[in-house]
C-alpha cells in the first residue's frame, strides 16, 4: 500500500514540476515564483522548492512545513498591504558554473508600499529550483 501511495505522490509531483517548475534561466524561474505567491497557489510554489537529499517522509514534512507557514505569514501580509501588484528585476548573478544563481526583485504592494525579495536558486535536472538554505 505503501509503494502505491508513494508512487501516486512521485506521480502528482512530476505533473506539478512540469506544470509550475523549471523556467528556462533563473530570472524567468523566480518570476513564475512570484506569479504564484501573488495568486496564493502556495502548493504549487512549494512544488518550486528543491528538497533533495532528504528522505521522502521528510520531504513531506518540510513541503507541509512551508505550505502551512507560507499560508499563514503571507496572507496576513497581504491582508496589510493588498497583496503583489507588480514586481521588477533587480539583479541577477548566476554563478560561473551555470547551478547557482542569486536573484533579487523588487515588489510593489496594492498599498503602493515597495520591498526586495531575494530568491537563491539551483539547477537541478537542467530546471532552476529555489533552494533554501539553513
Amino acid at each position: 500500500m505503501k509503494k502505491i501511495l508513494f508512487a501516486i505522490v512521485c506521480l502528482v509531483a512530476s505533473f506539478t514540476f512540469a506544470s509550475c517548475g523549471g523556467g528556462s534561466t533563473p530570472a524567468d524561474q523566480g518570476a513564475k515564483c512570484i506569479e504564484l505567491l501573488k495568486d496564493k497557489d502556495y502548493k504549487a510554489f512549494v512544488e518550486t522548492i528543491n528538497f533533495e537529499g532528504e528522505t521522502a517522509e521528510e520531504i513531506d514534512q518540510q513541503k507541509q512545513f512551508f505550505l502551512e507557514l507560507l499560508t499563514k505569514k503571507v496572507d496576513e501580509m497581504y491582508e496589510t498591504v493588498g497583496g503583489i501588484q507588480s514586481y521588477t528585476l533587480v539583479k541577477e548573478e548566476i554563478a560561473e558554473d551555470g547551478n547557482t544563481a542569486k536573484l533579487q526583485y523588487e515588489l510593489t504592494y496594492g498599498d503602493g508600499t515597495k520591498d526586495k525579495s531575494k530568491f537563491n536558486m539551483i539547477k537541478v535536472d537542467g530546471k532552476w529550483m529555489n533552494e533554501i538554505k539553513k
